[in-house]
């Protein structure tokens, strides 16, 4: 099927860009339709193009890598692709793909990396990155992606997970990473001194909350936490930015959000006590209003790595990057620490889902020879045959499976991360059992429903996400007495005085048909995963807020 989205013209794009300022804030046998055109040896035609890239992950190897290494599959692999692809050049420029502002600036200005994290430019959320695309922040790259089959070079669960790179029949990106849902890595023998062997996914906040007063010690806190705390615990209430009970649809009335933070300030005030709590009574938690960077190159991680802390946020894919920090192998990690799932809320609710494919935008200013190049090259590196050969590399010098699952942020995108071609035994067991398992549990889970999947996207942002922080990083830091109950009716009063203030370009039938599916799948889902939070919370919020509107 067609998309509906509109797209605008290039100028248009550049001028939009130019007047905001702003913008919409990521030797086997191959299978069957899989048998690229490197597989099969033939050298293409000589061309005279060059590519711009911003480094990882698409780096220019290493003059002289030590044999055994990533770097050294890396760089057989690259040479590979020149050798097919004369004429060909790459060349490294100075640049920071994830600086929101300057990516836009780029990109308008034509000066963009050939390829950059879809994220950087949408939001990081479904409704921004289908945005950033009709917008024409992403070159269209439909053709090339058929041509070299990489829908066939995806693990399923990705390939079947498509909001996030792909709108109708229209491909604007590449799936690279798997990204789990936002959760916490936890030392396992501190569990151990407080009687407990693994963290359940059924966890609360309040399990946590003792939990963390349990496990911290003169030396050590139970917990480390990024600034944005209540960003992670109000939402399992269902209240947030984008809270499922706290942002509803009023189509045809300029902007087609508004906000409610009173209905269940209750459940507001409740969760910031929890936090304050933690913080200031208990003391339990390492966390400061600066720490925003919870990656496992932060202040947060530094700590756990150090024994100053017991569980810290994360993200699956840290895992290996984790050890490396720790100078320890993976299978030395899986024993030392495992990983869970967000807590859920006290109805049982979270808004976390199993997994998001974070995936790679191609600049739209690359002609047609540069952008099936740069699809070519960025598909064999990361997915298919280069990919191959990079981890054979490793195992064929080291015979370590551990390495292999160490280089490559396991699990993958592609649909190597079990078993890749020409490598024997299963990267899923050398990963380690604790490590797998959990996330066996977790990329289960059932998908949330992503409201950008099914409503036109939105080229017009509406109000900011601005007061949202302010409040909650004011109500998780300041001694002072704190009163979320007015605070939240004046930042419900603001964003909604905001959001009359802005046109809307979606139709508003096709907004309204797209609402009734989501609420639909919604609600479902709900009575599935969370039936006291479906009864207690969204069928109230629904029946006040949301039927109304649509019948």
């Amino acid at each position: 099927m067609t998309s509906s989205i509109p797209r605008m013209s290039r100028r248009d794009f550049l001028r939009a860009m130019a007047v905001s300022g702003s913008g919409l804030a990521f030797s086997g046998a191959l299978g069957p339709g899989i048998m690229s055109v490197l597989a099969q040896g033939t050298v293409n035609p000589a061309v005279d193009l060059t590519l711009y890239t911003s480094g990882w992950p698409m780096d220019l190897p290493l003059a002289d890598p030590q044999p055994g290494t990533f770097a050294a599959g890396y760089a057989k692999a690259w040479q590979a692709w020149l050798d097919m692809n004369p004429g060909v050049k790459v060349e490294q420029i100075e640049f920071n793909p994830w600086d929101a502002a300057g990516l836009r600036t780029a990109i308008a200005g034509g000066t963009a990396p050939f390829t950059y994290p879809i994220g950087v430019m949408g939001s990081w959320n479904v409704a921004g990155i289908q945005a950033a695309f009709a917008t024409g922040a992403f070159a269209d790259i439909t053709e090339a992606f058929n041509k070299y089959n990489i829908l066939d070079m995806l693990d399923s669960r990705v390939a079947a997970s498509t909001a996030r790179w792909k709108t109708g029949d229209r491909v604007f990106g590449i799936p690279y990473e798997v990204v789990s849902s936002q959760g916490y890595f936890y030392n396992r023998s501190h569990l151990e001194e407080i009687g407990i062997d693994r963290i359940p996914m059924t966890w609360t906040w309040q399990d946590m909350r003792e939990w963390a007063l349990k496990l911290t010690t003169p030396d050590r806190k139970g917990l480390a936490m990024a600034a944005y705390a209540l960003n992670w615990i109000l939402p399992s209430y269902g209240v947030g930015f984008d809270g499922l009970v706290s942002r509803y649809p009023v189509p045809g009335r300029s902007f087609n959000w508004r906000w409610d933070f009173t209905t269940f300030a209750d459940d507001m005030v409740e969760g910031v006590d929890l936090w304050r709590g933690m913080y200031f009574e208990d003391q339990s938690v390492f966390s400061d209003p600066n720490y925003w960077d919870f990656s496992q190159n932060g202040p947060l991680a530094a700590a756990f790595y150090d024994g100053r802390v017991s569980m810290t946020p994360g993200i699956s894919l840290f895992f290996s990057d984790m050890a490396h920090k720790m100078n320890i192998t993976v299978a030395e990690a899986d024993q030392m620490m495992s990983f869970v799932r967000a807590p859920l809320g006290p109805q049982g609710y979270t808004p976390e889902g199993p997994i998001t494919p974070s995936a790679w935008a191609f600049s739209p200013d690359l002609n047609a020879e540069q952008l099936d190049k740069a699809v070519s090259l960025f598909s064999h590196m990361l997915l298919g045959d280069g990919f191959i050969q990079t981890m054979r590399e490793i195992y064929d010098v080291t015979g370590d499976l551990g390495a292999v699952v160490g280089a490559i942020r396991w699990p993958y995108a592609n649909r190597y991360s079990d078993i890749i071609p020409g490598i024997d035994g299963s990267l899923k067991e050398a990963a380690g059992v604790n490590y797998s398992e959990s996330l066996d549990v977790i990329f289960n889970q059932p998908a949330h429903p992503e409201v950008g999947a099914y409503i036109p996207a939105e080229v017009n942002s509406g109000p900011g996400d601005t007061p949202w922080y302010d409040k909650i990083t004011r109500w998780a830091f300041t001694r002072d007495a704190v009163d979320v109950k007015s605070e939240s009716a004046e930042m419900e009063s603001i964003l909604n005085q905001q959001a009359v203030t802005f046109p809307s370009t979606v139709d508003e039938n096709a907004f309204a048909e797209g609402i009734n599916r989501y609420y639909t799948d919604v609600a479902a889902l709900l009575q599935q995963v969370a039936p006291q939070f479906y009864a207690e919370r969204f069928q109230p919020f629904y029946d006040l807020r949301i039927k109304p509107n649509f019948g």
